[in-house]
């Protein structure tokens, strides 16, 4: 690491917000810009920049930096994006899931199960859940928004949507391994 990152970083571990402010407009353009090019959404790509430099503020005391100032903020940024498509991509595969199950619960009515129970037993496990992940559930689900449109109308984080809903598809999953299992 050069002497301008080592001073740069002491500074910052000493709570200078002069220094951390010119490391951010430094590099936050470019960091933006390999994010977006990761996951392909400005605002989850500003999101995710935000995010590794609010963790450098925040653990700004217990800072131990060996490679560039540079090579970290890459490599955080590079991080946090595979962890953000990760987590998507778990997402999407629960939806399939719950799709699968959905479909799976109508072919199978005929064969004992009955559609109103299961509506009731998912009605039920949405009820149990804190207010806040219901609302974001049932825009999710019910009015169709997508996790950025519901974020900006709640004044929310994308990662509070996605971690709410996480939250609610658990929730369900386990409600409906409970009802197969004593079906």
């Amino acid at each position: 690491m050069n002497l301008k990152d080592r001073n740069a970083l002491r500074r910052i571990g000493n709570g200078d917000i002069q220094a951390f402010e010119d490391l951010f407009h430094t590099y936050y353009p470019g960091m933006c810009s390999y994010a977006e090019s990761l996951v392909k959404k400005q605002e989850v790509a500003e999101e995710i920049t935000q995010d590794v430099f609010y963790n450098i503020w925040k653990n700004k005391g217990e800072l131990k930096i060996t490679i560039s100032v540079q090579n970290y903020l890459y490599r955080s940024v590079f991080n946090n994006s595979m962890m953000h498509l990760r987590k998507i991509r778990k997402e999407l595969s629960l939806d399939d899931q719950w799709a699968a199950n959905t479909l799976r619960a109508e072919e199978q009515t005929t064969d004992g199960i009955d559609v109103r129970e299961l509506n009731a037993i998912i009605v039920y496990t949405l009820q149990r859940l804190p207010a806040r992940t219901q609302e974001i559930f049932n825009m999710s689900r019910f009015e169709g928004l997508k996790y950025q449109e519901i974020a900006t109308r709640l004044s929310i984080s994308i990662k509070t949507v996605e971690a709410n809903m996480g939250k609610a598809l658990k929730a369900l999953r386990a409600s409906l391994e409970d009802y197969r299992n004593t079906a």
